[in-house]
């Protein structure tokens, strides 16, 4: 690099105009280090935390569908229904089944009861009381299977309607009336009212790991009432886009300010640093990267000094390394200068 540096200096001076072994007046710059940060506006998306898919049981042809994506429930309000005609007659049936399944039972039970009256008496056999007896139990077990029968089918004339099983929010409608679905066939997307979520896709930026736990100040994109609410998750891996997925946890009635889905502007500020910044006119480069023209104090010529370029800001550029405390640096004039050039503050004595 040194001698690349050298031979840049000796073609510039075998180019140099006459005059050019006088002092060049340059903005020359005193730097040091003074406090920054970095504000980011980030836009994107409120998603809950929690959802899960709302469906039927045993399916069929869906006659209503009342709900709408936003919609609020509580416990046990209705989301659809499907075609009720085949589960209540099979209900009607079943239980018709188990009230024949009853009276059969009552019969075998007063048979059982004459029979070990007649056998105490001595008016019948063992044979007689033992057959009572069997008639008896069948009936039982009939009553009992009629009984799950018509459990099996008051459930599926139940499930005809779906109803919401805690207070949620209806975040997609997937079904329409008339629509044949099948069992577990999702019917709509439900989200539970607790704490929601702003989603965001963060370019993956050298300063990315300080997003977590740094407060995020959340406003709708349309305006509106805020909240703050740190960085809660940053995703592992880069997406396909190059882009970090970021979310911000929002909890308790903070989350009732944002609506699912609704566009949001999260506005981070990372934490307060200590950093040299130099005017965009400083910055050259050589062939190793970027660099800056320093002033040696002894002879007031100048030197290429690499540097680090931290960020760049509406300031100038931040330097991450390179440079000190201290140091001269070449502003305004830095493209006319070569090693080794003798310069001098502008607006000197000429």
């Amino acid at each position: 690099m040194r001698q690349g540096i050298c031979a840049l200096g000796a073609l510039l001076l075998a180019a140099a105009p006459a005059g050019a072994d006088q002092p060049l007046p340059v903005e020359i710059l005193r730097v040091g280090a003074e406090s920054a940060e970095t504000t980011y506006t980030l836009t994107g998306t409120i998603e809950a935390v929690d959802d899960y898919p709302a469906s039927f049981r045993d399916g069929g042809r869906i006659v209503e569908v009342a709900v709408e994506a936003g919609d609020e429930l509580d416990r046990n309000d209705v989301i659809a229904r499907v075609d009720a005609t085949a589960a209540e007659a099979r209900l009607r049936s079943a239980a018709a089944a188990l009230r024949s399944a009853e009276a059969a039972l009552v019969q075998a039970r007063q048979a059982r009861d004459r029979a070990t009256r007649l056998l105490d008496e001595g008016n019948t056999t063992q044979s007689d009381l033992d057959a009572a007896v069997q008639d008896y139990l069948s009936a039982r077990s009939d009553r009992d299977a009629a009984r799950a029968r018509r459990a099996v089918a008051t459930r599926a004339a139940e499930d005809t309607v779906l109803r919401a099983i805690e207070p949620a929010i209806v975040t997609h409608r997937s079904a329409e009336p008339g629509q044949v679905m099948a069992a577990g066939q999702t019917v709509v997307t439900l989200a539970n009212r607790g704490p929601r979520e702003a989603v965001f896709q963060v370019p993956d930026i050298p300063e990315l790991g300080a997003f977590l736990g740094s407060p995020v100040r959340l406003v709708p994109l349309e305006g509106g009432p805020g909240t703050s609410a740190p960085v809660s998750e940053l995703a592992p891996v880069v997406g396909s886009n190059g882009t970090v997925e970021t979310k911000v946890r929002i909890d308790g009635e903070a989350a009732r300010l944002f609506a699912i889905g609704q566009p949001v502007v999260g506005i981070v500020t990372l934490a307060r640093q200590t950093a040299i910044t130099v005017p965009w006119t400083a910055l050259t480069a050589t062939a190793d990267g970027p660099a800056v023209w320093t002033v040696d104090a002894a002879d007031s010529r100048v030197r290429l000094a690499p540097v680090e370029i931290g960020a760049y800001t509406d300031r100038g550029i931040r330097i991450a390394a390179g440079l000190a405390e201290g140091d001269a640096v070449v502003g305004a004039g830095s493209q006319y200068l070569f090693p080794g050039r003798e310069v001098r503050p502008l607006g000197g004595d000429e």
